[in-house]
């Protein structure tokens, strides 16, 4: 009976927490693996798991343009994998790179990609 009431008063925790949201922004020790101005190209991943990499970008060209410090990866922390941090960059793709050549050359995608999503180009 003890139990049910923990779990109750769980659940009606929820709403509360979701809507005041939680800082997602880590401490981290490891030096970020890119720098602002740097090359990269998203990789190319199928899994079977949750992922915040938009498929569209898969194996796309970009350029690193802000650093966010290290945050939570959703991928291991939405699995109950543990937070995981890395390093969070937004990235800027050439929307020929991700459309193709029907895209306006003047026009940007911008994604904020964790570490792990990245290889230097």
């Amino acid at each position: 009976a003890a139990r049910r009431e923990i779990e109750e008063q769980r659940a009606s925790e929820v709403a509360g927490f979701l809507s005041r949201g939680g800082p997602a922004s880590r401490e981290m020790s490891a030096k970020p693996k890119f720098a602002i101005g740097d090359k990269v190209t998203a990789l190319r991943m199928n899994p079977t798991h949750h992922t915040r990499l938009p498929r569209y970008l898969r194996g796309c060209p970009g350029e690193i343009v802000l650093h966010h410090g290290g945050h939570v990866l959703p991928d291991t922390n939405a699995h109950g994998q543990g937070e995981n941090p890395q390093h969070l960059y937004t990235v800027r793709f050439a929307a020929r790179d991700v459309w193709g050549g029907q895209a306006n050359p003047n026009d940007f995608v911008h994604a904020d990609l964790w570490e792990s999503y990245l290889a230097a180009a």
